[in-house]
């Protein structure tokens, strides 16, 4: 299809309203040299043919000929041989904004006043993002990232095309709510094997994200002023979700052994909900001990309250069996919603991501999930489905395990021979980055070194509240080479030197 036929198919602009005793050519005129001028008409968008654009206006085609010749003529469009008419890369009005300001030849109509938006609208934008706005240039070692090259994309193509291969294929109908049956079962499947966790496809729900599983979660839970016990430091995203809802949130300080229970049983005892990490702490990567787990456990079912158990990168532990989820622990399952992600083990566009719901729950979450965004990609879906029942997830993660446990080592490595009176490195046993702790200067200064050095990383300021949060860099190893390790430790050094 050349590209006048591309035009007239996708051809829709709405026509402004025609004046009183205004002929049908002034009015075209008017109205396309106006739609050029206001951008709805882009420079070098191909107009449709006269023919078509009479036929679809109720023209005549001499009045769109008409209009067409004097845009011409004044140089809103232009003409070539095989390429239609099109609208000029250089409009005649550009001059008049070299020359200066020209006066309006009407009033300016005053400033609408700005409408009032939500107490989170502001704290949106007044604090940072829970993450940066996303780039295509990812420089070492920027956290929370996957090393998205190592993904089979062969394999996940030919799935993908085998689902799109019938004439009517099924993945482009409505899917249930709740997520497609054979992905559910899928996850059941890992989840007891992984994870420790013994449940049923009927209490796990596909949703896009983590963040919508807990925003969902937190609107059936809790009502405006209610008490949420939340990580501190944590991740930020949790905290503003939180915020959207209207939570008081308490801050509960994280040890060497996680979540320091008994400061959230004296702070708020009569919490309805505490956000947990408890296999690896986001950011500081420690575990939540056994003690507390049991602790946090007795105090949910004493006071009805429910665990939000992020279990975000625990797939990717380096050493010995991964730890068990909390929600693999007995009686877990009326307290505990477990939600995890395969945005970070596959890739993050994938945009899927489950939760493991207690039985009450199911219903209520489904509906809302159903009236909020209906559900998550089909197509998506049912190829994640796929690759996982053939063994293709399993041998992927257990590929990107050894991978990401020799970077590992070879960051720990060159933070020690580079940058051992910079930061401290402490053993990374799991995940895809690592808090190191500054040694010799505040976080402001080292972005800077960082920032000069081109090399990214996250302050731990953001990720918690209060003095107590020690300076910190959270850092990304996962997605990077062995060779970009070093030679980046290297650079970092040089600048420290400089």
């Amino acid at each position: 299809m050349n590209k006048t036929s591309s035009a007239q198919v996708t051809w829709s602009l709405t026509l402004a309203a025609r004046k009183p005793d205004e002929t049908l050519q002034n009015w075209l005129y008017r109205t396309l040299r106006q739609d050029i001028l206001d951008g709805r008409l882009a420079r070098n968008f191909v107009l449709p043919s006269t023919r078509f654009l009479a036929a679809q206006y109720g023209l005549a085609r001499g009045t769109v000929q008409a209009a067409y010749a004097q845009l011409l003529s004044e140089g809103y469009l232009v003409t070539a041989h095989g390429s239609g008419t099109k609208v000029s890369l250089s409009l005649p009005d550009d001059q008049l904004v070299k020359a200066g300001p020209v006066a309006p030849d009407t009033a300016t109509p005053p400033a609408a006043s700005p409408i009032p938006l939500t107490r989170w609208a502001a704290q949106l934008i007044e604090q940072d993002p829970a993450f940066p706005l996303s780039s295509s240039k990812k420089l070492p070692f920027a956290p929370h990232t996957c090393d998205v090259a190592q993904f089979p994309v062969d394999t996940w193509r030919r799935l993908h095309m085998r689902h799109l291969g019938s004439v009517l294929p099924p993945v482009l109908s409505a899917r249930p709510a709740q997520g497609l049956p054979a992905l559910r079962q899928a996850i059941v499947e890992h989840l007891a094997i992984a994870r420790g966790v013994a449940t049923s496809a009927d209490t796990v729900v596909i949703v896009s994200s983590v963040q919508q599983a807990l925003d969902i979660c937190l609107r059936l839970i809790i009502n405006p002023g209610e008490s949420v016990w939340m990580e501190n430091p944590g991740y930020p995203g949790a905290r503003q979700i939180m915020q959207g809802v209207g939570a008081d949130i308490i801050d509960v300080a994280v040890d060497a052994a996680g979540m320091d229970v008994s400061a959230g049983m004296r702070l708020a005892p009569d919490a309805r909900l505490a956000y947990v990490t408890p296999c690896r702490q986001a950011p500081t990567g420690v575990a939540l001990s056994a003690e507390r787990r049991l602790m946090l456990l007795s105090w949910a079912r004493e006071h009805g309250a429910y665990l939000f158990e992020d279990d975000y990168d625990s797939e990717y532990r380096f050493i010995a069996k991964p730890i068990p989820a909390l929600r693999g622990m007995p009686q877990a399952g009326s307290h505990v919603i477990m939600t995890g992600t395969f945005s970070k083990l596959l890739f993050p566009a994938m945009g899927l991501a489950y939760v493991v719901l207690p039985p009450q729950l199911v219903e209520p979450f489904t509906r809302a999930l159903s009236l909020t965004s209906r559900s998550a990609n089909g197509l998506a879906q049912a190829v994640l489905a796929d690759f996982m029942a053939q063994g293709h997830f399993g041998r992927h993660i257990r590929r990107m395990r050894k991978v990401y446990a020799t970077r590992a080592r070879v960051f720990e490595d060159a933070a020690r021979q580079h940058l051992h009176d910079f930061i401290e490195v402490p053993p990374i046993l799991a995940g895809l980055d690592v808090t190191a702790r500054l040694k010799s200067m505040p976080e402001a200064q080292a972005l800077a070194v960082l920032d000069a050095a081109n090399v990214s990383a996250f302050a731990l300021s953001r990720y918690g509240r209060g003095p107590h949060v020690p300076p910190g860099l959270v850092m990304g190893f996962a997605a990077y080479t062995e060779d970009q390790i070093t030679q980046q430790m290297s650079a970092i050094a040089q600048r420290l030197n400089h």
